[in-house]
């Protein structure tokens, strides 16, 4: 009887031994899994190369000749009220390894939108959140964007200094192929884009902020 019991005792354990050990097999199989989807997801928009020789360039866009109210460091992004202040890395190529250097120094200007202070949609884009190990002082730059206030000003300079205010009309939360929010609006509006990674910690969805040009801000009373 005793060792009946004995046995009854050590194939029960075996049991949970064997229970344990394929629970844990499945939850890193999983966290392996999402892991890799983080890992391989893009921060930014997806979108196709055909969709990208769709968009015009910066070079035959309508510029503003009237001189801006104030002047600053090139290529800036700051938001006072946000504690972001970042330079703008311009780049050439539409490529998630490029894409991702350039975000270690900063925010990143996507290839084929407007530039600040001209006609059109100028798309900058930045971190959320990135890897621990992973270098750059921007990596959670674009944190505090989440929630932003509609009316908050947002102050950018062009290359040559030139200082632009926008300010917040519209945010809202997209997946990452939504590449309406790349729409030039026929450049016919001075709006600015901004993008980070939603929820913090992933790259599931894209938070979007979208600013038009507050001109009095600007350009000063109009006379």
């Amino acid at each position: 009887m005793p060792q009946e019991k004995l046995e009854k005792k050590n194939n029960f354990l075996t049991r949970q031994k064997i229970i344990f050990l394929v629970g844990t097999l499945a939850v890193i199989t999983i966290g392996y899994l999402f892991f890799s989807n983080w890992q391989n997801s893009s921060d930014v928009i997806q979108i196709s190369n055909q969709e990208i020789n769709r968009l015009p360039t910066s070079a035959a866009r309508e510029i503003i000749t009237q001189p801006t109210l104030e002047r600053g460091e090139a290529d800036q992004l700051s938001i006072p009220d946000r504690d972001i202040n970042t330079p703008i890395i311009y780049i050439e190529e539409v490529d998630e390894t490029i894409f991702q250097e350039a975000l270690a120094s900063g925010v990143v200007h996507y290839p084929g939108t407007a530039l600040p202070g001209q006609f059109g949609n100028p798309y900058i884009f930045g971190h959320s959140s990135d890897y621990f190990w992973k270098s750059g002082n921007y990596k959670e730059i674009f944190k505090s964007l989440i929630d932003i206030p509609l009316g908050t000003p947002i102050r950018i300079t062009n290359h040559d200094g030139e200082l632009f205010i926008y300010r917040v009309v519209e945010t809202k939360i997209v997946g990452p192929k939504e590449v309406s929010v790349l729409d030039q609006n026929e450049q016919q509006s001075l709006l600015l884009t901004l993008q980070t990674s939603w929820p913090v910690g992933t790259a599931l969805k894209r938070y979007i902020v979208i600013a038009e040009m507050d001109k009095i801000a600007t350009f000063g009373p109009t006379p």
